[in-house]
């Protein structure tokens, strides 16, 4: 689900195969009281793949695990610190470390989640008579939402608490779809890229503190999770609070379920980037069948091979026929398997 974050002072694989579009809806998406959304942190030191557009692939295998966590805990309003202030709000996120989001859900004239009020220790702004629209549900490739909201805000700072006035712009796109390959070979095919961008724009102590937040959040959907499978947020700040951050973030949940071994074996595909033929290279202990499946990047399987049940393997498929771009080649020894990614050119 889209956040809003302000922090201004401080081997195993998986396919779904579907050829239907994916789309997110209220009943599937929207979270609810008594939802936990638990994600853990990730690291690069390369250019993150975030590009857009249908039929994308999105190569994020080389990003490293990170001790961090993080949880989302959605509860009733009654009794969070800020309950008072947004009477309309009807669930709160608890953010942890004494930071809430409070949303509203309607479902007239439209069905939407509105985010009524952010409460952090250090600044909180509250949107009760502005507020910004996150989604409106149902939600395909291809929608664009803009929307302005307003409000108060309140920061803490050394010599007490400063209060002023805030305004921006809410941006939520369905930017892109097509087949994401995270690190331990997991691929997930028919993925909904989300890109929201919040600016903010605050003004306190009757404007002699300024400063402008923007936010962008690439967040990739799968018809198997609620929550987004992988987070990926930016902020930059200029004014009184200058600085920048960027988080990476994958949903514990895409591991709870899956019940494919991962492939031990060390195995190796040869020419990668290939034209016509594709060499695979394994070692079979067990003497297990063997078999490969190619996928293009809209999650359909356009090749199969069995390669028998050899000890070693060495065997040549054929790609004649198969159109140039980014494939994903699933390679299973008996009920083990594993995936990496082919260019045919």
């Amino acid at each position: 689900m889209k956040k809003i974050y302000f922090a201004i002072l401080s081997g195993l694989f998986f396919t779904q195969i579907s050829n239907a579009q994916l789309i997110l809806t209220k009943a599937a998406n929207e979270p609810v009281i008594g939802d936990v959304n638990n994600s853990s942190r990730w690291d690069s030191t390369a250019t993150l793949d975030n590009n857009t557009g249908p039929n994308t692939f999105w190569d994020f295998s080389s990003i490293t695990s990170n001790t961090s966590s993080s949880t989302s805990n959605y509860t009733t309003v009654a009794g969070t610190p800020s309950a008072s202030t947004y009477p309309n709000a009807t669930f709160a996120e608890d953010l942890g470390g004494g930071a809430f989001n409070y949303w509203k859900s309607t479902s007239s004239p439209t069905t939407q989640l509105e985010l009524l009020g952010i409460a952090q220790a250090s600044l909180s702004f509250n949107l009760n008579a502005n507020s910004a629209i996150a989604y409106i549900w149902p939600i395909a490739f291809g929608y664009n939402k803009t929307d302005a909201f307003s409000g108060a805000v309140s920061a803490q700072t050394p010599s007490g608490t400063v209060n002023g006035t805030a305004t921006g712009t809410a941006l939520t796109i369905a930017s892109g779809t097509g087949t994401l390959l995270l690190p331990g070979a997991i691929t997930f095919t028919n993925v909904l890229q989300i890109t929201s961008t919040q600016t903010i724009n605050a003004s306190l102590a009757f404007g002699f503190i300024t400063a402008t937040i923007v936010s962008k959040s690439c967040q990739y959907y799968h018809g198997t999770q609620k929550f987004p499978i992988l987070t990926v947020n930016y902020q930059d700040i200029s004014g009184a609070f200058s600085g920048s951050s960027g988080t990476i973030r994958i949903n514990n949940s895409i591991y709870t379920g899956i019940r494919e071994a991962s492939l031990n074996s060390d195995f190796s595909l040869y020419p990668n980037p290939a034209t016509d033929k594709l060499n695979v290279v394994l070692t079979n202990k067990k003497a297990e069948s063997v078999s490969v499946k190619v996928f293009n990047n809209l999650g359909q399987l356009v090749k199969t091979a069995q390669l028998g049940t050899a000890t070693d393997i060495n065997n040549q498929i054929d790609l004649t026929g198969l159109s140039s771009g980014i494939y994903v080649v699933k390679t299973t020894v008996g009920n083990a398997s594993s995936s990496k990614k082919l260019i045919i050119q």
